[in-house]
């Protein structure tokens, strides 16, 4: 009888398999770390001066084929954290519209990680999937939205447009576009208002309808779409033989925070069959709270709603939100049939799967650090910290408009925006001095946003440039307001003294 060798099992390699005590160890150090961080986080500037030449050469490194010791990878870590970081959580940082990330979220980031749920299958993330999903319906609910429902948390308001405008797409232009695509019918239209975020353009443009068919409408004083000029746009299409299938109301624009009329938007949708999509990246939260809820009049009537709880819910980066009337828009834009995840879900038992309802199969688990937040804080606190923000808004402009150095600019504050520019005031009222004022108060810009203590962005607004403040950030108080409008003050004067920007 002849020994028959069976097959030769390889040697265990385990040098990425690292112990629980190991794994406590680096946690205990990276929570130290992030205790500094907070601990630090208020008297460092917001931002550095280093170029992009000397920030890469401090954090990047040789991949090296042996581990670091603790020590040295700390030692990288910590020139990332304390040396070139825009710290959008300091209290002075009021730039774009992104959030000041929550405690309890940036913990919770840890744990989404650990467990490592892949949220586009729920037989791989059956808890994950079942609270992201829950989110979705009590976003939903909070905005009015009728039984039935629902969302899910994208990267963010590009992607929210993006999965919007697809379901809008395929539900509206009267033919099988997925199978077929645009070609097979007549050109499609969107409408949207001068003011709207340039993410929806580039949806069309990933659609395949081209950027050009999103119809730009023009604004009234206070930058709202004008809904006269809407139904003209519309009526245009139609004469010329084009299929309009969408209108984009913004929720609060990202330079002024201005609302669209949503309700007349939605009279206007009705009456044509169009899906009335809200934009609501940076204002849609405030909808959510009951002393805000009036000023966006008409979501309740909206077929999908986008907005970013990574902007003015406050959580860290990255995690938007996509909420629809009918659920089954996503899955008729979505949803297909790969033999490889076949399951016979009456056997058991598993839920939705979220690749069926969006353009990604594999998702992480950002919904945690929301719902995290959420229960860590309790909405009351959220309600309070928006009007607040809504508030300090308000002092910023009334601050600007009473400052002899300082003028407003656009309309007033409706949500957590002003914009202000800083104007000598031997140059107050002359037009030729126009070219040379948009130069300063973008050097004034610069500047602030160099020398740290409060970090500004900017809106070019009726072609003046203005310094904008958005508050999103639950660490900024009117003192950070008082430091912002001195700081402009005195950076606006020395340039102008000296002649910086001739």
């Amino acid at each position: 009888m002849t020994d028959v060798e069976g097959p030769v099992a390889p040697p265990p390699v385990t040098d990425l398999a690292w112990s629980a005590d190991r794994a406590r160890s680096l946690g205990t150090q990276m929570v130290a770390l992030w205790g500094e961080l907070l601990d630090r986080l208020a008297t460092m500037p917001v931002g550095g001066r280093a170029t992009a030449a000397e920030v890469r050469a401090d954090v990047t490194r040789a991949i090296p084929d042996e581990p670091l010791s603790i020590d040295e990878l700390f030692a990288s870590l910590r020139t990332l954290a304390f040396e070139h970081a825009t710290y959008t959580g300091h209290p002075g940082f009021m730039a774009y519209v992104s959030g000041s990330g929550t405690v309890p979220g940036a913990a919770a980031d840890l744990l989404a990680a650990a467990l490592n749920q892949n949220v586009g299958g729920w037989r791989l993330s059956p808890g994950a999937t079942e609270i992201e999903l829950h989110l979705g319906r009590w976003f939903a609910n909070r905005l009015g939205l009728p039984a039935g429902a629902g969302g899910y948390v994208t990267s963010g308001g590009a992607m929210a447009a993006f999965v919007a405008l697809k379901a809008a797409r395929d539900q509206k232009c009267g033919w099988s576009i997925r199978d077929l695509g645009t070609r097979a019918g007549p050109p499609l239209t969107i409408y949207a208002s001068t003011e709207v975020h340039d993410v929806n353009t580039r949806a069309a443009d990933m659609l395949g309808l081209g950027r050009q068919a999103v119809r730009a409408v023009t604004c009234d004083d206070n930058l709202r779409m004008r809904t006269d000029a809407l139904r003209s746009a519309i009526a245009r299409d139609i004469r010329d033989g084009n299929t309009p299938i969408a209108v984009v109301g913004t929720a609060g624009t990202v330079s002024t925070g201005a609302i669209d009329p949503l309700d007349e938007i939605a009279d206007v949708c009705a009456e044509h069959g169009l899906w009335m999509h809200v934009d609501g990246a940076y204002g849609g939260t405030a909808a959510l709270t009951d002393a805000l809820r009036p000023l966006f009049r008409g979501i309740e009537r909206a077929d999908s709603v986008a907005f970013d709880p990574h902007k003015w819910l406050y959580t860290p980066h990255s995690g938007g939100v996509i909420v629809v009337r009918d659920m089954t828009a996503l899955s008729g834009a979505f949803e297909i049939e790969p033999s490889y995840t076949h399951e016979d879900k009456e056997l058991t038992g598993r839920g939705v799967d979220l690749f069926a309802l969006g353009p990604q199969f594999s998702r992480g688990f950002h919904a945690l650090k929301i719902w995290v937040s959420l229960l860590a804080h309790g909405w009351s606190a959220y309600e309070r910290r928006i009007s607040h923000d809504v508030s300090l808004a308000r002092y910023l402009y009334d601050c600007a408009a009473a400052n002899p150095d300082l003028e407003t600019v656009g309309p007033e504050p409706v949500l957590s925006i002003a914009c202000f520019r800083y104007v000598p005031r031997e140059l107050r009222g002359d037009s030729e001095a126009e070219p040379y004022l948009n130069r300063l108060n973008e050097r004034v810009m610069a500047e602030l946003q160099l020398d740290g203590r409060v970090f500004p962005s900017n809106a070019i607004l009726e072609g003046r440039f203005a310094l904008r403040a958005c508050i999103v950030n639950f660490r900024t108080e009117a003192v950070d307001i008082d430091a912002l409008i001195a700081k402009a003050v005195e950076i606006g004067g020395a340039l102008h003294r000296n002649g910086a920007a001739r």
